[in-house]
């Protein structure tokens, strides 16, 4: 809700009628929460560390506006 914050009731209602979705913002939540940690990271996989999680977290927000979308759509 914090990414997409015009969305955010949907995003509550979705959540608590789906589980697959609800899933999906746990682990967006959790990638978020592990690239801060690499963010404030001095180690030498930092850099490649992070570009990994901002790949996964771009995944994930694409695959929640899907599912948002389908909703709207009534699939």
């Amino acid at each position: 809700m914090e990414r997409f914050p015009d969305l955010a009731g949907m995003i509550k209602q979705h959540s608590a009628d789906n589980r697959f979705f609800r899933s999906l913002c746990e682990d967006y939540g959790e990638a978020v929460e592990i690239l801060r940690k690499w963010e404030a990271s001095n180690s030498s996989r930092r850099f490649k560390r992070t570009g990994a999680c901002r790949d996964l977290i771009a995944d994930l927000e694409q695959e929640i506006l899907l599912e948002l979308q389908n909703r709207i759509d009534g699939v």
